[in-house]
């Protein structure tokens, strides 16, 4: 360690620091950016002096030093604001769809696909029988009796079934009841 380096990094440093700073502000123009830079090129270079070869041009390492930081540091920032535009164009087009979307459904549409899903996604969680039963009933409009003689069952299971499936629908849909009378009048 050499006699005062603590005395000649201070002298050192506060010789170019200025310097080096006012080049830095001017291409990344924010001035803790710029200080941050100068600090790190600065120390990097006093820490390193010892390796570097005898006849280095000390101010021209250094602002090669800083360039390259300055050259890093715009091109993240331009990567970051090629992200942001490519963000701001989705969520613009995310918001154009769904204004679209809006315009050309009416509330009954959007409405009934809601119901739909919930019914859907209501008799997946039902037994195959009562879905089955519940289905050839309601959808393929098949009567209790014609239903209980395909599938071989009473009546009484029949019944049992439907039942089943409403009561679930009712407890799955309960919270539109009020909206279904409001829509489909």
């Amino acid at each position: 360690m050499e006699v005062n380096s603590e005395m000649n990094f201070a002298t050192f440093y506060n010789t170019y620091y200025q310097r080096f700073v006012r080049y830095a502000y001017y291409y990344v123009n924010d001035q803790p950016t710029a200080e941050d830079m100068t600090h790190d090129a600065l120390l990097y270079y006093w820490e390193n002096r010892l390796q570097l070869s005898a006849d280095i041009d000390v101010l021209g390492y250094i602002l090669q030093s800083v360039k390259n930081k300055c050259l890093n540091y715009l091109k993240h920032a331009q990567v970051e604001l090629e992200y942001s535009k490519n963000y701001a164009k989705l969520h613009d087009w995310e918001i154009d769809m769904r204004i679209q979307t809006l315009e050309n459904e009416s509330y009954a549409t959007i409405f009934t696909k809601d119901i739909l899903k919930i019914v859907e996604d209501s008799l997946v969680e039902l037994p195959k029988q009562t879905q089955e039963i519940f289905l050839l009933n309601r959808l393929k409009n098949k009567s209790r009796k014609e239903i209980a003689q395909l599938l071989g069952v009473s009546l009484q299971k029949i019944d049992y079934h439907i039942n089943k499936a409403n009561d679930h629908l009712k407890y799955r849909l309960k919270d539109y009841v009020p909206f279904i009378f409001l829509f489909f009048n």
